[in-house]
């Protein structure tokens, strides 16, 4: 039977519990695609689907990958068809029958997009950072998964800091693999480090000493996004209808946002 895998992206979104197969929760995105592609056809059980990454809830994707097998082929249109708008395929490819999305994973890539000001310390911020790099035991940096424990031992290959503008930064960070929660603890380091006395051998002594019991503060999900996953010769078929379609979604979100913004700082400024 040809096995395929899908290519998906999400908008972040809080009404949805996150991106996992949970059994029983039907705001799960996971379920929620398993259930389009059984209207299209597709399989007949969420157990017939794999995927890469989970995702907590509010985190967005660019590159959630799913994998399943099927006699039908998949039409990415008509599976986004039974979707909900901000949650599309984009993309397929044909795989072999061993292909696994999570293990076969070569790296994958996050990025937060955190609001700044001028008491934000960033070459503090840089320094810590980069102290991340390599291989290391990351237990205080990962939410404790007592029902799915895992060697805490993880490589970090890169970590970067781009300034998008006078305020708004891009932290990307890439592994094969991270812990539960690991990236937004880390970048909840990396805030107290940037706004706190806290510096690079506080960094330092968390990736040494695992008996502290003081772990770093999760940052909020909702301006985290599963940026890319990496597979060794991997190319999807990119399916540019649906990309359009997700890109007119994406423009109503950031008009959604502005006005937002612009009604909070509104009353921020009117508040006697």
């Amino acid at each position: 039977m040809p096995r395929y895998a899908l290519r998906l992206a999400y908008i972040p979104d809080n009404s949805y519990s996150g991106f996992n197969h949970q059994l029983h929760d039907t705001t799960n995105i996971f379920t929620v695609v398993c259930k389009g592609l059984h209207k299209a056809r597709l399989i007949q059980s969420e157990n017939e689907v794999t995927f890469a990454s989970r995702t907590d809830r509010g985190v967005g994707a660019l590159s959630q990958v799913i994998a399943f097998d099927s006699i039908n082929s998949p039409i990415i249109p008509e599976i986004n068809s039974y979707l909900p708008s901000g949650i599309q395929l984009i993309g397929k490819t044909n795989v072999s029958d061993e292909f696994n999305p999570r293990k076969d994973a070569l790296l994958r890539t996050y990025s937060y997009f955190l609001v700044i000001n001028d008491d934000y310390d960033l070459e503090q911020m840089k320094h810590s950072f980069n102290a991340l790099q390599g291989t290391h035991d990351f237990r205080n940096f990962a939410k404790n998964d007592s029902t799915n424990p895992k060697n805490t031992m993880k490589t970090i290959t890169e970590t970067s800091i781009l300034q998008l503008d006078e305020n708004i930064l891009q932290l990307r960070i890439s592994s094969r693999s991270f812990l539960w929660q690991q990236v937004r603890r880390i970048i909840g380091h990396l805030i107290e480090v940037a706004t706190t006395e806290l510096t690079v051998s506080d960094t330092i002594i968390l990736l040494n000493d695992h008996s502290t019991r003081n772990k770093p503060p999760s940052a909020p999900p909702e301006v985290l996004v599963l940026e890319k996953i990496a597979y060794r010769d991997l190319i999807f078929d990119v399916d540019q209808k649906s990309v359009k379609f997700f890109q007119n979604v994406l423009v109503k979100a950031v008009k959604r946002y502005q006005g937002r913004s612009a009604v909070n700082k509104f009353i921020l400024e009117s508040l006697p």
